[in-house]
This record gives structure tokens, sequence and C-alpha cells, in this order.
């Protein structure tokens, strides 16, 4: 184990270092310093495992030290010098990751013991899997491990590092607070919790506490013992305006987990309540009334017929509208995220016949998923937002002119299967209507009568094979929908001007 020893008093200092040389393997002695600005400096340098300091040194304090290590990430158990009068000073130092305060002057048997604490701490969280370092930092990782892993926490192994880290109580009652950030995690996790920690730690109030993140569920959490902190919301949103913020009360640290879950599960309501105006428990959850909610099928029609018209700006106004539906009414979050779902199938179908299959399985997942997820109302509305943007784009880029649908579902079906052969009378037939209706609305809206318009899109895919493959002429003809390699060829020559073997030879190596 290496050790820094950090101590204004060259006797005290010397005197510390001597009595760990004759202790041995496995401890070390790697620097010295007598004030904490040189401690500061030497610590970063030679990263050690365990440091020892005084409180009260010129220029740089202990507590000062520690705490601009902490902030640089530096990860080493403490032990810090104290005499009986600064003991209530040293206290501030628990949330800096306090191995043990050793009161001088300083017994041979007292460091002893403490050494071997510390190096018992360093094994028991190595064979854990949690990183050496601060005890609070420690604790930080064993908490997150154990959400992360969906199983309460061991208290035999929780016990000792939450009451050295956090002065813990495991048994006692805490309060839990969740604040789920979102997609905002990456960005503001470590503000957040710094701050949260800065305030807390300002605060006047005797509470125990610890901050961590778990970066799966895009949260933080804050558990504080005895009771949960109720002055954090403001200073929260004014980082992460649509954090979502749940609070339960736990029996002790056993049911960590339990409570997590269930938080979790209480924080859709934001979908009802709105984030921004409510701090969630199971009290508020068990006061709300809510409301049966009958699916708009207005609003439904609404939004189809805009996406068969192509008219984006009808488009992202009913979408809105169905927004102001859903959190106009008292539902309940899941009934809510099912009609979108039914939505959003609706729109799909409408998709499906506009645009075609390939479209609708490029973006089923796309949509759907986000909004099966959404945890808040920001998140949700955010997700229907999307749908109908990437509508829109849809109808911008595509390049079939604003049929009507009767005709954009011809074209569709004629893009699908012009190589089976399709012919007008089958089209017609799909979609309900004689063959006549079809080729008068055909030939008004496309400007071209349905034959010259298939064998235009054959013959535009016979130049592209011919140019890039080397099938043979009959195999392309079979491709294209003409079993009959010679009608391909007078279907070719009569739109293009030369027979197949002309135009490959005069194309012959362009693309």
């Amino acid at each position: 184990m290496r050790i820094v020893v950090i101590e204004d008093e060259d006797n005290t200092r010397y005197g510390i270092m001597n009595l760990i040389n004759k202790l041995g393997a496995p401890y070390e002695v790697v620097g010295d310093a007598d004030n904490g600005e040189q401690g500061l400096v030497l610590i970063e340098q030679l990263r050690p495992d365990l440091v020892i300091t005084d409180i009260k040194m010129p220029q740089v304090s202990g507590i000062e030290m520690l705490e601009a290590l902490k902030r640089k990430g530096h990860r080493h158990q403490t032990v810090i010098l104290t005499g009986f009068s600064q003991y209530e000073y040293a206290k501030k130092a628990l949330g800096l990751g306090v191995l043990e305060f050793l009161e001088k002057p300083i017994t041979a048997m007292d460091l002893k013991e403490t050494l071997e604490k510390a190096t018992e701490e360093q094994k028991l969280q190595q064979m854990a899997g949690i990183p050496h370092g601060h005890a609070a930092e420690r604790l930080e990782h064993y908490l997150q491990q154990s959400l992360s892993q969906q199983q309460a926490p061991d208290l035999s192994l929780l016990a000792p590092l939450a009451e050295q880290a956090a002065g813990f109580k495991v048994d006692e009652p805490f309060g839990i607070c969740t604040i789920y950030v979102g997609d905002a995690y990456d960005r503001t996790a470590a503000r957040l919790k710094s701050g949260i920690e800065q305030k807390l730690n300002a605060a006047t109030h005797s509470d125990k506490h610890c901050v961590f993140a778990v970066a799966q569920d895009r949260s933080l959490i804050i558990l504080s013992q005895p009771s949960a902190p109720d002055t954090l919301a403001a200073f929260i949103r004014s980082i992460v305006p649509n954090a979502a913020i749940t609070v339960s009360r736990i029996r002790g640290l056993h049911e960590l987990y339990e409570a997590f879950a269930s938080q979790q599960s209480i924080r859709k309501w934001t979908i009802t309540m709105n984030e921004n105006a409510v701090i969630l428990s199971d009290s508020v959850i068990g006061n709300f009334a809510a409301e049966a909610l009958s699916f708009p099928h207005n609003l439904d029609h609404k939004i189809r017929a805009a996406i068969q018209e192509r008219k984006a700006d009808d488009i992202h106004r009913s979408v809105q509208e169905w927004l102001l539906f859903c959190y106009a009414g008292h539902y309940h979050p899941q009934h809510i995220i099912d009609s979108c779902i039914r939505l959003l199938s609706s729109i799909l179908r409408v998709i499906g016949e506009t645009y075609g299959d390939e479209t609708v399985f490029h973006y089923q997942k796309e949509w759907l998923q986000p909004v099966l997820t959404a945890q808040t109302r920001s998140e949700l509305k955010a997700s229907i937002e999307r749908v109908a943007t990437d509508i829109s784009a849809l109808g911008q880029a595509s390049d079939t002119p604003a049929y009507s649908l009767i005709v954009q579902k011809a074209v569709r079906i004629i893009h699908e299967r012009y190589r089976e052969g399709v012919t007008l009378d089958e089209i017609a037939t799909m979609l309900h209507i004689t063959p006549e209706y079809l080729s008068t609305l055909f030939a008004k809206e496309v400007k071209s009568n349905f034959s010259a318009y298939i064998k235009n899109i054959r013959v535009s895919q016979a130049k592209h094979l011919m140019l890039t493959t080397d099938r043979k002429m009959f195999e392309i003809a079979k491709s294209v929908g003409y079993p009959d390699p010679k009608y391909f060829s007078r279907v070719f020559k009569e739109m293009t001007g030369l027979s197949p073997a002309e135009y490959q030879k005069i194309h012959n190596g362009d693309s």
C-alpha cells in the first residue's frame, strides 16, 4: 500500500512515517508534505492508495485539499489527523471519503490498526468489484452496481461502507429521490450531481446524504437519512427543465431496489401530470382520479386525410391537436400511450397505401419504439412530433406528384408489380373500381395513359439492366414483365427508336 503523509507539524509527520516504516511490507511511504498546497501537487503526481492528512494546515487546509482532489477524480482512501477540539470540524470530511479519524497524539497501536483496516477495506472492495478510492465514491459505485444489476444490496458489505462514507445506518429509514433526466443525461448528469451535492453540503439541516448516477436509467438518485430533500426541485429544473422527480420513503437500504423500481413505474405519471409541475410520490398518485379515455376517431381521420393530401401544415396542426387532447383529460399514462400506438398504427396503414410497404417497414420501429418507452410528457411529445416531421419530409421527398388517393394507390401498385405483368383491369379490381373509371382518372391526373406509363417504367428498368448486368436479353425481358422477348424488342424500339441490341452497343461501357 502506497502512502502519502501531509502534516504541518514536523515531529508528528516524521513520527508517523517512522512508525509506518517499522511496520514494513505491505506499507510504503512514497511522499510527504507540510501543507495542503504541496500535498495536492504531491498526490496528483504519486497517486497513492492512502493519504494521511491533518485538517488545519497553512495555505490550503486538509479539507480544501481533499475537496480539490475529489473534484479532479482522485481515488484513494483517507485518514484524518485531528485534535479533540477539532472533531466537530472533522465531521465535515465525511463526504470526502474518510476511512478513519486518528486523534492526536497518535499511538503506534492506533496507527497499526488503522492501516490494517485500510488494507482489509481495499481487499474487500476489490473482491466485490468496487474500485479503491474515496469511501464516498466506493459507496456510489456499489449502489450503482446494485441498481444496475436489479438486486438488493448486500448489507454485510454495504453497512460498513455506508457508515464510513456518509454516516448512514443501513437498517434505519431513508428518503429516496430519483431524478430522471432522459436524453439530457450525458450533457447534464455530472453538473447536476455536483450542484446537488454542493447545495446539500451547504444546507443547515443535519441529514446525511449520498448522490449517485444510474447511467442505464439516465437518472440520479439522492439517498438521505432520515428524510428526502424537498427543496431542490427549482435548482434541478434550472439545469434540466423536463426532469421527472419522484420521492419515497424506505425502512432501510434492503428496500432500495424495490423503491427504485416503484419510482420508475410512478415516473410515467408525468405524462399525465406534467413533469414541470409536480414531484411524484405514491400519495400523489393515489389521490389522482383517472378518467376513461375514449379514442378520438375524428382526430385520427383528420391526421390521415392530411397525410393522404400531403399537406405538411395540416399534418403538424392535427398532431398538435392530438397532443392537446392527450393532455386535456386526467387519463392514466398507459392509456395515453396505448392511444398513441393505436394512432401510429392507423398512420402506418395510410403510409403503406400512399408510399408502399417498404416505407412502412422503414418507419415502423423508429416511430413505435420511442412512444412505447416514453417516460415523461416531454419524451412522448417529442416522439409524436418526430412522426409528423418525418411524414412531412416523406411527402416533400416523394417523386410521386400529389395525386388523388386512388391514383396514388394505382401508381404504387404499378411500381411494385410491373415485373409481374400487372394489367389495368387487375389494378382496378384491387381498388374496387371499374377499369374505365381508373383509366379516365389516371390519364387526367398523370397526363399519360396507363399503357404508356407502365411501358416507360419497364423500358427504363430494362435500360438499367442492359448497362449494369451480364444478363441475357430474354432474361432482362422477363424480369421487367415481358415473357416474350420479341414483343419486348418491339416495345423497346417503339419507346427508344433503337432495338435492344443497338441500344446496348451504342451505350456499351456507359453507366
